[in-house]
């Protein structure tokens, strides 16, 4: 088998020290190494798009949820510590939904598209 190198992608490890990994192909199977070559994965393309699958959903889901706690924690700090459900909870921000009123509270900038004006002007 000869093994053709694909990409090399530099990731950090658990110590914060880069490695790189190694992808390569044979043009029938895919193989994937740490670059001292001791740990070794090969698959053939089916298997290799599973992994690659389930490695980017359990990351995204490991990022969305990470956002939401740290989310959760700000909105909790901001609620002043009261436990009763909708007293000091912060009231969400819908970027786009009143435009003219955030024009208003902030003179320096001047939005003008998705305003309500307009938007009632269209239909």
């Amino acid at each position: 088998m000869n093994w053709k190198t694909i990409e090399t992608v530099k990731i950090v490890n658990r110590d914060n020290e880069v490695e790189n990994i190694v992808i390569q192909s044979d043009g029938n199977f895919y193989k994937i190494q740490n670059e001292f070559g001791n740990v070794s994965f090969e698959f053939d393309v089916s298997s290799g798009f599973d992994l690659a699958n389930t490695l980017q959903t359990i990351i995204e889901n490991d990022i969305s949820n990470e956002i939401t706690n740290f989310l959760n924690e700000q909105d909790q700090a901001n609620s002043n510590g009261i436990d009763d459900p909708g007293y000091g909870i912060p009231k969400q921000v819908d970027l786009f939904s009143d435009i003219d009123s955030f024009n208003k509270l902030n003179k320096k900038m001047n939005i003008k598209l998705n305003s309500k004006k307009d938007i009632n002007l269209i239909k």
